[in-house]
């Protein structure tokens, strides 16, 4: 399958559900906000109605592809191929009416990805990627920053919504604000991976992650020249035991003070 024609699908799809969050988002709608596992950890109507929007489009052009949903739709396919969907980075920011979320898709085959699909509904930035080909920004290249040391790094950093985590999180922050630049935590996985990814942001981590927060972010900053590890400097195998993007130049730096070898 031409990953070309993939690509071509994801951003229309993206666009259209952009549509709608960019709609949800203002002031005065009933975003229906329900708890997950936890009262941390919320869905809202338009989580799953932009996830029903997204399989269904998937499956009318891909009806033998897979696919794995944060809200919960998994289909095996018959093909090699399954797409790895987060209809909404962000929630907790959307819910807030904070900007800041995305929509992101990953289009894998078998462990690798193949396409990458992050979208800022709120500022119309689609971030994209063809294994191979290069990371865009709407369609103009994209690289990882030149930044060379820690010192004058900006980071993006992520507190889990589960506080056991997030207090993780807390403790290696005492470790690396001395050493940055400067650190934000916007509340958007997908969109930290992309900012690095464009060179906005030099690093990012996170102590826990989902599969559907990393597919489309990993491939977009290894086709920018970046780097993706988990916390010991090996490569991402389970994003649910932490994960470190960075350049390239600093990941070395970042590693020892965030990995998971750091004394706490």
């Amino acid at each position: 399958m031409e990953s070309e024609c993939a690509l071509e699908v994801a951003v229309e799809i993206v666009k259209d559900v952009g549509k709608i969050l960019r709609a949800g988002m203002h002031a005065g709608i009933d975003k229906k906000a329900r708890y997950k596992s936890h009262p941390r950890d919320v869905v809202t109507i338009f989580d799953r109605r932009a996830e029903e929007m997204i399989v269904t489009a998937i499956n009318k052009a891909f009806p033998d592809h897979g696919i794995l949903s944060e809200e919960g739709t998994a289909k095996e396919g018959t093909s090699s191929y399954r797409w790895v969907i987060d209809p909404l980075d962000g929630t907790n920011n959307f819910l807030s009416g904070y900007p800041q979320f995305a929509i992101s898709l990953a289009l894998m085959r078998g462990a690798e990805a193949q396409v990458a699909c992050i979208y800022d509904p709120l500022r119309e930035e689609m971030f994209t990627a063809i294994c191979g080909e290069g990371a865009f920004l709407n369609g103009e290249p994209k690289h990882v920053s030149a930044q060379g040391s820690l010192d004058g790094a900006l980071i993006g950093a992520g507190f889990s919504s589960r506080p056991e985590r997030a207090l993780i999180t807390h403790a290696v922050l005492k470790h690396l604000i001395p050493h940055a630049r400067a650190i934000r935590a916007a509340g958007s996985a997908c969109l930290d991976l992309a900012y690095v990814a464009a060179g906005r942001l030099d690093a990012t981590w996170y102590v826990s992650l989902s599969p559907w927060d990393v597919a489309a972010g990993d491939l977009l900053i290894r086709e920018a020249g970046g780097r993706v590890s988990n916390l010991e400097g090996a490569p991402l195998t389970d994003p649910e035991a932490g994960i470190l993007a960075t350049n390239g130049r600093i990941h070395v730096e970042m590693l020892a003070l965030v990995g998971k070898k750091r004394s706490l």
